[in-house]
């Protein structure tokens, strides 16, 4: 989808509207063959702030487009004015949990579910992660269905998992499944936007933001008024959160150069190397073997043992041993 935005304010000195609209028409024109994109005009629809109706008829001569009204989706991303609530990001949520009614996900494997769960349904959320951050209800949501989808096969919780969330987060090396937290994803993900600012990456939304809002000041001396978008206000919050990461004269965290995996990796809580995750996590095994066999390492499995414990079996013993 193509939008434009008009506002009353565009082109004010302009006091004939036919030249007005041919400017408009100009201008259009002129991103088309800077930017290689053309317009549809089927597809595409334009937003008026306070336009007389002249200018609007106008418009349409001109360009065709249809007139919408505030908010809009663009790339399925909400635009609008205010920030955005959970009502608005909830359409994460209710996209994962399609993708598992649809897609006869149920009958997988513990080792099939992790799979779906760090190939597709944890990576839904990536785009608008690079832009702003999530609502927290919506990123507990989001890793509440991964969770109860990979212990249950559901969206919805329907038993108790058999090993903590916060260790199915760690690295396989490190005794976890491998399974990103989207929290701090999220941070590492707009935390993309600060490096591009300490960089000075050569970028049209860099540009307009050293030109709005920094206004030639240092970037990493910049201190946030209170007027400002609440999207700007979560760039700079990011930028509070990982400012330890930088080391002296250096743009990048840690010194070696910023990747979001390398920002998320220093975000994370870290955990001692588990010996045994080789012997488990190998080309060799079975990946259904290799999971029932990371559950009972981390004292998962519902053995007598552990049944007897909670009231539900008479004896403590196994039944094979």
């Amino acid at each position: 989808m193509e939008v434009a935005l008009v506002s009353s304010e565009y082109h004010p000195l302009c006091k004939n509207l036919k030249l007005n609209h041919l400017m408009f028409a100009d201008d259009l024109l002129m991103f088309c063959k800077a930017s290689g994109m053309s317009m549809n005009s089927s597809k595409s629809e334009v937003y008026y702030n306070g336009v007389a109706q002249a200018i609007k008829d106008g418009i349409q001569q001109v360009t065709w487009f249809t007139e919408d009204s505030m908010p809009f989706r663009y790339l399925w991303v909400p635009v609008q004015a205010t920030r955005l609530t959970k009502i608005e990001c909830n359409i994460l949520v209710e996209k994962m949990v399609n993708r598992i009614r649809s897609l006869g996900a149920k009958k997988l494997s513990y080792a099939g579910r992790l799979v779906l769960i760090n190939s597709l349904l944890n990576t839904l959320h990536n785009y608008w992660s690079g832009i702003f951050l999530i609502p927290k209800c919506v990123v507990k949501r989001i890793e509440a269905v991964c969770r109860n989808y990979l212990w249950d096969g559901l969206a919805d919780y329907h038993r108790v998992p058999s090993v903590g969330w916060d260790k199915v987060t760690l690295p396989k090396e490190e005794g976890g499944l491998g399974i990103k937290r989207t929290a701090l994803w999220n941070i590492a993900s707009v935390a993309k936007l600060v490096d591009w600012l300490c960089c000075k990456a050569d970028r049209l939304w860099i540009r307009w933001v050293n030109q709005v809002h920094i206004k030639g000041r240092s970037w990493h001396d910049y201190q946030l008024p209170a007027d400002v978008a609440w999207s700007w206000k979560n760039v700079c919050k990011v930028k509070d959160m990982i400012k330890d990461a930088y080391v002296e004269d250096q743009s990048t965290p840690d010194g070696v150069g910023f990747t979001i995996r390398r920002c998320y990796k220093w975000l994370r809580h870290k955990a001692a190397p588990q010996n045994w995750a080789h012997a488990i996590w190998n080309s060799w095994n079975v990946p259904k073997h290799s999971l029932i066999t990371w559950i009972s390492m981390n004292n998962g499995l519902n053995t007598r043992a552990k049944l007897f414990s909670y009231g539900y079996c008479q004896e403590q013993h196994c039944c094979i041993c």
